[in-house]
């Protein structure tokens, strides 16, 4: 890692994803600019306090946190640093609506299992397992931004230029940031070295998650030759490979639809799921994952029939 950019991993309850990767970028000044505030836990704390020492610093010199989208591994600490820092917090302004979009409808009465058993032709055997939400963070958190940044944006880290890249698809207000002058590209949860992130696990949205997402990855080609520092996982070179394997894991799933559309075109979404080729097999996917890889299929079905 460049001297100037710290790479912190901070635990996470999960099988699949044990850490999320914060970053700490230091300025000119001395100032740490944070992204990506971390799952919160006292633990997770005691190491970014830790982390700061090491690197010659302190909680008084944290001088923003940018977060990169809403999910809980991503945002958690934020009310630590609010708490704790005089830093300021940034957030994509599509994503701040999102969040509060969100919040609201948790108040609101939830889409009935009934509804979706119509929609998307769920066996009746199969419905009581799928009254859930899949949020494998949580529940959503509520966060109270500083700075509502759009595309575009430099996010005002003396000595780094550090610019905002909108790239909806994990979730609508993702951002992606770029600092052309350290050659480096942070992700967030938008491109992964390992594994594929899910999509539209931001809430609802009138464009479709998967044509999003492909759109954003092709928006990153100027950035090719960057150092990537994603979320989960570890930084890497070779981003113009990656895309291209992210883009082609979920357009082979839009392919796979539509040639089940073409030999049943009246086949009902959960029919169309169960003949997609999953990670993890179709027959091995239950409860919340049962219901993502639904709502997944019916995009896929969309983009088939546009």
């Amino acid at each position: 890692m460049r001297p100037n950019v710290w790479a912190l991993p901070l635990a996470i309850p999960s099988e699949l994803l044990p850490y999320i990767l914060s970053y700490f970028v230091i300025d000119d000044s001395g100032f740490v600019h944070v992204i990506d505030a971390g799952w919160d836990s006292d633990e997770n704390w005691q190491s970014v306090l830790a982390a700061l020492k090491t690197m010659g610093a302190s909680a008084e010199r944290v001088a923003s946190v940018t977060l990169t989208h809403m999910h809980r591994d991503h945002v958690g600490m934020t009310h630590r640093y609010q708490q704790a820092t005089p830093a300021r917090v940034q957030l994509s302004r599509v994503e701040d609506e999102a969040i509060r979009a969100m919040l609201l409808a948790e108040q609101g009465p939830a889409v009935s299992v009934d509804a979706l058993a119509e929609a998307w032709g769920i066996p009746p055997s199969r419905q009581a397992e799928l009254d859930v939400t899949f949020n494998p963070e949580g529940d959503q958190v509520a966060i109270e931004a500083d700075v509502l940044v759009d595309e575009g944006d430099d996010l005002g880290v003396p000595g780094t230029g550090i610019q905002v890249i909108s790239t909806p698809g994990h979730t609508f207000g993702s951002i992606s940031l770029a600092a052309p002058g350290e050659q480096l590209l942070f992700t967030g949860d938008h491109v992964l070295p390992a594994i594929f992130g899910g999509l539209g696990l931001g809430g609802p949205t009138a464009s479709n998650p998967v044509s999003d997402y492909v759109r954003s990855l092709e928006k990153l080609a100027p950035y090719d030759s960057f150092e990537v520092l994603p979320g989960h996982g570890y930084r890497f070179t070779g981003l113009a490979a990656r895309r291209a394997e992210s883009a082609e894991h979920h357009l082979k799933r839009s392919r796979e639809a539509a040639a089940v559309l073409a030999a049943n075109p009246a086949a009902s979404t959960w029919e169309v799921a169960s003949q997609l080729k999953w990670s993890a097999g179709w027959e091995n996917l239950h409860g919340a994952y049962v219901r993502s890889a639904l709502a997944q299929t019916a995009w896929h079905m969309e983009r088939a029939g546009s």
